[in-house]
């Protein structure tokens, strides 16, 4: 019975399952940052765009586009900015569909994120918007509605980071299998096998390759 309510409670059976919220966390962020990214550079965006044609990647009008938009926020070197943002949208959006290097690329998204919060926030109070923030729960103004997004997208970078990529579907997960085994093998070779107290991803336990 005691077995019985532990699992009942724990909810151990999902234990399967527990690379589901990291999978779809990267695939929900990587379409929102490509596409922003993309933008940013002015990639894929121009009336003679080629498939085939690099040349053709790149409107200059979209990217100048971008530039006035940085250029109107107190931002120095507006162009080098937007280059910079735009590129690490774009490999970012790149990395978290493959599952790569996810928790090192969750560190520029994060200083990215709260760069965001703080354009949301502009002259505002911090301590005003922040009340409007939470009495209004983004349905008031636009101010509260963008400074609520910043922090929603905020919290899924955070929550990847501490998570990692998650098992299965991440090249971060075969890397780390591969690289424990070898280690594992060579402890086990000479006696002095000690198992790995971190794993991959904070959803998961001690897990044997």
């Amino acid at each position: 019975m005691t077995q019985f309510l532990l699992g009942f409670f724990s909810f151990g059976w999902l234990k399967g399952f527990d690379f589901l919220p990291p999978l779809l966390l990267r695939l929900f962020l990587a379409p929102m940052l490509w596409i922003s990214g993309s933008k940013k550079l002015g990639l894929f965006a121009g009336d003679d765009f080629i498939w085939h044609t690099p040349m053709s990647w790149f409107d200059a009008a979209t990217y100048q586009a971008s530039v006035e938009l940085l250029t109107a926020t107190p931002m120095p070197i507006p162009e080098v900015m937007n280059g910079v943002i735009g590129s690490v949208e774009v490999i970012g959006a790149f990395l978290l569909v493959l599952g790569f290097a996810v928790r090192w690329v969750s560190l520029p998204l994060l200083a990215l994120m709260g760069f965001t919060i703080l354009l949301a926030l502009g002259s505002a109070d911090v301590v005003t918007a922040g009340e409007d923030m939470l009495m209004s729960h983004a349905y008031t103004n636009a101010t509260a509605d963008r400074l609520t997004i910043g922090f929603m997208y905020f919290l899924m970078v955070l929550s990847l980071f501490f998570m990692g990529a998650g098992r299965y579907f991440s090249v971060d997960w075969f890397l780390y299998r591969k690289l424990q085994r070898r280690i594992d093998e060579k402890q086990i070779t000479t006696g002095s096998y000690n198992p790995n107290p971190f794993d991959l991803d904070a959803t998961t336990s001690s897990n044997k390759i």
